[in-house]
């Protein structure tokens, strides 16, 4: 027999208790509203209204608890008079397992209440630093739902499939993986066109696929599609827990349309923090609450990332954080570095300034893609976006790409052309990488991923959306040279120094913290027409945590044409040992140095450490 009787307002959303199944949720209207009920016996669901009382609200909000239901055969929905919709507190949903599911055929979607525990051993945030960090960013879809992503039956376009990939991450040196949307937002967009052939005009429903979910959502539950079992919130903390085990961060994009009010976002933040045990967030949306998130003492070893905050707000005038938690990513180093990649004048004063600088109370990003726009093997090869599959006659996407398709648009077999694309890829790497901030890495740049030039697949659920994982002699190459830059990132502190630089240029023979270089050692040259610096940290300087190194020379020279670059005179008893150059596929070989005035071929970059003989 079913009991009814008054709630405690909060938390929102619905728990189980000792004394029945807790129901609270605030109603616009709270004279006709309640809670829906749809109890499942075999084949067959029964459904009952709960309308809320007087005595059960608490302003706004109406709080009852319900005994006499079975919790894993019940699920719900408020409503307001003839208006029935989901818990915007909802941990999971019922009606959205299959992904794409036809939107005219697909029925009620449901809440379901949450009774499974989760047992998390020890796992605890690992607070991986910044200038640590090496941030991953997918879709979890598409990351292992293409052909032969090798994930096990079952898991494909999965959290589980994140799971089985985990030793990818580990091989290639990933240490935060940046998830698109994960929570349960619906796939189809709908609009309304109007039927011009109908002698009586009426209006049709239409739908389109949102591959990428940037929108309003079930903010609140992990999405259902996404997860190979039925309880996708114990298939999300796994992945979780398996990643931490292996020494990886997760980061979820969450994006707010302007609608959402303010504690709304810190009620979702807090929950994933608390629930799903996630490492941090990257924030996307125009009304983001910044100086109250910033200043939330749970979040203060959480990743908060955006566009920028307000730091005169959240920190007094002299403090410094003791765990950098907030992150700064905008597209300027990326459109910076595109320009500079294929040869744009007048860019070195913006890049030395882009590459070396930092802030002291957020961290930076340096990243050359993103999830919108080309991937790093369309940027080499289209100069144009081909956006016609998305069916809106390549009108979408960015027209300005600052991209190079290296003498042919498209596919080429042109060995010079490809011989080109192949090093540009490599420059555009190591421009990412070798940079001081942290590094963003798209899925798939690291072993040659192509949208076939679509610069905007939003709606593409299928393999033009999908992570390519047809292996082959050029993507392995690559996904090789990637982890060898990632290799020689984390070997050198003064690559990741994570605090502001003072860049100095002097004649002295004592190497300061940083010094810019070109034809002459000391002196960068920065005309229009130039497109080559070298750049070198001092070693004995260390990274934040005071660990020394060996002075670093990281030299760039993205003109068609060989430049001459001087290296500063070791010193006696010392010695330039090159350990990169992009010019060569076999771009780690280890090279002594003769010579302080090398000649850096077109479109390389090359790096130096200085060694005892």
């Amino acid at each position: 027999m079913m009991t009814i009787k008054k709630g405690i307002p909060y938390p929102f959303g619905a728990r189980l208790m000792a004394d029945g199944v807790h129901f609270a949720t605030a109603f616009e209207d709270p004279f006709d509203a309640g809670i829906i009920l749809y109890q499942k016996s075999g084949d067959k669901i029964t459904t009952e209204r709960i309308q809320m009382k007087p005595e059960y609200f608490v302003g706004n909000i109406g709080c009852v608890i319900v005994d006499g239901i079975d919790p894993e055969n019940t699920y719900y929905n408020f409503y307001e008079g003839e208006k029935v919709y989901l818990d915007p507190h909802a941990r999971g949903i019922v009606g959205r397992e299959k992904y794409g599911a036809d939107p005219t055929a697909r029925s009620q979607s449901m809440c379901a209440i949450p009774t499974s525990s989760f047992d998390w051993e020890d796992d605890s945030p690992l607070c991986i630093p910044y200038e640590e960090s090496v941030f991953y960013c997918l879709h979890v879809r598409g990351f292992s739902n293409g052909k032969r992503s090798g994930v096990k039956t079952g898991h494909k376009g999965t959290f589980a499939g994140i799971i089985d990939k985990i030793p990818y991450f580990k091989e290639l040196g990933v240490k935060n993986l940046e998830l698109m949307p994960v929570y349960e937002y619906d796939e189809w967009d709908s609009f309304v066109t109007v039927d011009a052939n109908s002698e009586v005009p009426k209006d049709i429903v239409q739908y389109k696929m949102n591959y990428w979910g940037y929108k309003e959502a079930a903010f609140f539950a992990p999405k259902r599609s996404y997860s190979s079992q039925n309880n996708s919130a114990d298939e999300f903390k796994s992945m979780v827990r398996s990643a931490h085990e292996n020494g990886i961060e997760i980061i979820l994009q969450m994006y707010f349309p302007d609608s959402i009010k303010p504690g709304y976002i810190l009620e979702v933040l807090r929950f994933w923090v608390m629930e799903y045990h996630v490492d941090g967030f990257h924030l996307m949306g125009n009304r983001i609450p910044l100086t109250l998130l910033g200043t939330e003492p749970m979040f203060s070893n959480t990743k908060l990332i955006y566009y920028g905050f307000p730091v005169e707000e959240i920190y007094k005038p002299s403090e410094l954080p003791k765990f950098l938690n907030l992150g700064v990513f905008t597209e300027d180093f990326q459109i910076a570095a595109r320009k500079f990649l294929k040869g744009d004048e007048n860019m070195l004063s913006e890049m030395m300034q882009k590459m070396t600088s930092l802030q002291t109370r957020c961290a930076n990003f340096r990243n050359i893609t993103n999830y919108y726009g080309f991937t790093l093997t369309d940027l080499v090869s289209y100069d144009r976006k081909h956006n016609a599959d998305n069916g809106e006659d390549n009108r979408d996407g960015a027209d300005l790409n600052y991209s190079w398709n290296c003498g042919e648009e498209g596919d080429s077999k042109k060995s010079l052309v490809k011989k080109t694309r192949k090093k540009q890829l490599r420059n555009a790497m190591a421009i990412a990488i070798l940079s001081q901030g942290t590094p963003f890495l798209m899925a798939g740049d690291e072993d040659l991923n192509s949208q076939d030039g679509n610069n905007n697949p939003y709606c593409q659920d299928n393999e033009i959306g999908y992570k390519d994982w047809n292996h082959t002699k050029a993507s392995i190459a690559q996904f090789e040279f990637v982890q060898g830059l990632l290799k020689l990132r984390a070997k050198h502190p003064t690559l990741r120094k994570g605090h502001l630089q003072i860049p100095t240029i002097s004649g002295s023979s004592e190497f300061p913290e940083i010094s810019f270089h070109s034809d002459e050692a000391f002196s960068l040259n920065t005309a229009a027409y130039n497109r080559h610096i070298g750049i070198m940290y001092g070693g004995l300087y260390g990274d934040r945590k005071g660990n020394l190194d060996e002075d670093v020379f990281v030299a760039f020279n993205m003109h068609w044409l060989d430049q001459k670059m001087a290296l500063p005179a070791p010193g006696k008893n010392y010695e330039w040992v090159k350990v990169l150059d992009t010019s060569d596929e076999q771009a780690f070989e280890e090279k002594k140095i003769e010579e302080l005035i090398q000649t850096m071929p077109g479109r390389t970059v090359q790096m130096y450490v200085r060694r005892k003989k």
